[in-house]
């Protein structure tokens, strides 16, 4: 049986070639979701498997596609018409999902 890579947020977040603040941030924003075994809490300090960084690439941005929880994905825009012509209304939250319809 081989033994499981171990590293600290700082090497987990190079691995994934982000910066070194990168994961820890990353499992701040998703408290709870990366399963347990995959996760070593000591005191200050937290270390990551190997299969714990490839869990998290598998859900972070790729290409331009936003991999993330329901509540990011909400509907971001009101369209309304006004005198036969589509007006695009943003409600701005931090990301911007529409359509300028002219």
């Amino acid at each position: 049986m081989s033994k499981e890579e171990w590293y600290n947020l700082g090497q987990a977040s190079q691995k994934l070639g982000r910066s070194r603040s990168y994961v820890s941030l990353w499992l701040r924003r998703h408290k709870g979701e990366v399963p347990e075994n995959m996760i070593l809490e000591g005191g200050k300090s937290k270390l990551i498997s190997a299969q714990g960084i490839e869990w998290i690439r598998d859900r972070i941005k790729k290409e331009g596609v936003l991999v993330s929880n329901k509540g990011a994905n909400g509907d971001q825009h009101l369209e309304s018409q006004l005198l036969g012509v589509t007006l695009l209304t943003i409600h701005f939250t931090g990301r911007v999902r529409g359509k300028l319809v002219v």
